[in-house]
């Protein structure tokens, strides 16, 4: 009695071909190109690009980025609206509207120092979650059929796919953690045009500018030591990952 399948064994062909081609790769990305990324992780924790003693120039560069509205802060600041006319409602009107056009006007530029490193960084996370999707299904293709018993290879296959997909969704995460940097800064700003003379707002866009720094200091790291556990698990693991089941216990069957 012939086994029963979903496809044709033309197709069936065409699918065992892309199944080992896609296996190779996988292999070759964890063999060829996991290594390089460590190292090349490493060194840029450890450049002057990440340096600690740089979190001074993004403070600066965060100073520097709120030059318009120290320029419009004598400018956006009229006489109280108590000390004029009643019958000059409409110089009070011209002179709201001169203010919103002040204040529309100024310009908060974005850190140049946080931007570019988030830029650097966004092609590195995009490539790691590619990555641990590509490792995900290579193994999820080497798991072999169901059956009774002899499944402790098959436990460690799954053990390894729950590793990855952690790694994967911290990598995830790390997007919504710069866009919301992108609007809390934002947010602040705004409040620093609306009240220039709080400077309160000024120290807080100061210190959020540096926490990000400190916080991409420490993500790339976190990017090097995902590279290097993944690659640990997975080379540890390797044997029971491609062979879950023994041939011996196989021809038990």
């Amino acid at each position: 009695m012939s086994r029963m399948t979903l496809t044709s064994q033309e197709n069936t062909a065409i699918v065992d071909k892309y199944k080992n081609e896609f296996c190779q790769e996988v292999e070759a990305i964890l063999k060829d190109v996991f290594p390089k990324k460590i190292i090349e992780l490493d060194k840029l924790y450890k450049s002057d690009q990440l340096k600690l003693s740089r979190a001074e120039e993004v403070k600066e560069a965060a100073k520097a980025s709120l030059k318009d509205v120290i320029a419009q802060k004598e400018a956006t600041s009229i006489p109280p609206a108590a000390k004029r006319k009643r019958n000059a409602s409409s110089s009070i009107e011209n002179g709201d509207d001169t203010k919103k056009e002040i204040r529309f006007s100024t310009k908060v530029s974005c850190n140049p120092v946080v931007t570019e490193l988030i830029g650097f960084l966004k092609p590195e996370i995009r490539e790691l979650i590619e990555y641990c999707n590509k490792i995900k299904m290579w193994i999820q293709l080497l798991i072999p059929k169901i059956e009774d018993g002899n499944n402790f290879g098959v436990s460690i296959q799954e053990e390894t796919i729950s590793e990855v997909s952690t790694f994967c969704e911290f990598a995830k995460g790390s997007f919504d953690d710069m866009s919301r940097y992108f609007v809390t800064r934002g947010k602040v700003s705004s409040k620093i045009v609306k009240y220039p003379h709080l400077e309160d707002y000024v120290k807080y866009l100061t210190e959020l500018d540096e926490k990000q720094f400190l916080h991409i200091r420490v993500f790339t790291n976190e990017l090097k030591m995902i590279y290097c556990c993944m690659f640990d698990i997975i080379n540890k693991n390797l044997e029971k990952i491609k062979q879950p089941r023994s041939q011996m216990s196989s021809n038990l069957y």
